[in-house]
């Protein structure tokens, strides 16, 4: 299969699991210090150091999700695209604003405008520095898939979740021909997913399959698991039966229209096979 997206270069950056961290540390001395501003009935004082708390801290959240995002791309081998949010430039932002204000308003015999404005850029060139932003950027390549990285990662591990509990309901069945049918089903899944990571271009075509044919495979098994205790039921087994025939062909199909490149009638099948799904009363 072509791909019109080159792979992610895995030497760009490292994951780095603990990077963002200390965002967190820095402004926990403002805590107990916003309080003692309370106290001494200083009301400005404390309001300072009480916004500039909550923005660093909340710079540190975006800041770690844009990390976290890069080391997901790296781990997943894909080429980092623009996220929705430009995570990393906005922790900066709302760092750089908290120090300000803290520098200007929060601090005892408080610095002057100039100055505290002076401590805002330098935060802001530190994070800069040490963090990087996010690209901004569509880059060349990467319009054509219809997804950023950040929707594309969600995707995947929605999917995988559902892969994950179709596995742990099939444990519960004592029918042999069942599980080794689900185990097939979710081995097949996971090469689907594999392909949509080589090629992210298929993951906006496979959207709306990877949700509909993994949730209603996920939603039937834990009801047949849920079901099916006890004594066997016949007509709770062919229902079943029929219904995991209409996943396996859904899912052979969507293999090769996605190794053809073709997205033809793809719709159609899917929602034949909710209807049937709805049918059988699963869903």
């Amino acid at each position: 299969m072509s791909s019109t997206v080159r792979p992610y270069d895995p030497d760009a950056k490292q994951p780095i699991v603990w990077r963002g961290w200390l965002l967190y540390l820095l402004p926990l001395p403002l805590l107990p210090a916003t309080f003692l501003a309370l106290f001494d009935g200083s009301v400005v004082t404390a309001l300072a150091r009480g916004i500039g708390f909550g923005l660093i801290v909340g710079a540190a959240s975006c800041i770690r999700k844009g990390i976290k995002l890069d080391n997901e791309a790296v781990r997943r081998n894909l080429r980092r695209r623009a996220s929705t949010v430009r995570y990393r430039f906005v922790g900066a932002i709302m760092a750089s604003v908290g120090v300000f204000l803290v520098a200007w308003l929060g601090v005892v015999g408080a610095n002057g405008l100039i100055a505290s404005v002076l401590f805002g850029l330098a935060v802001l060139g530190g994070c800069y520095l040490y963090y990087d932003f996010d690209t901004p950027a569509r880059l060349d390549g990467v319009a054509a898939t219809g997804i950023t990285t950040e929707e594309l990662i969600e995707l995947l591990d929605e999917a995988e979740g559902r892969i994950q509990r179709i596995e742990a309901d099939a444990r519960r069945i004592n029918n042999t021909e069942f599980r080794d049918r689900l185990r097939r089903i979710a081995t097949e899944a996971r090469e689907i997913l594999r392909t949509i990571e080589e090629d992210p271009v298929d993951a906006r075509r496979a959207r709306k399959f990877l949700k509909v044919y993994l949730d209603g495979a996920q939603q039937v098994t834990e009801g047949y698991a849920r079901a099916h205790r006890g004594e066997d039921d016949p007509v709770l087994e062919d229902n079943f039966r029929r219904v995991l025939g209409t996943i396996e062909t859904v899912i052979g199909e969507q293999q090769q229209k996605l190794a053809e490149n073709n997205a033809g009638d793809l719709d159609v099948k899917i929602e034949v096979l909710q209807m049937q799904l709805e049918q059988e009363g699963v869903v």
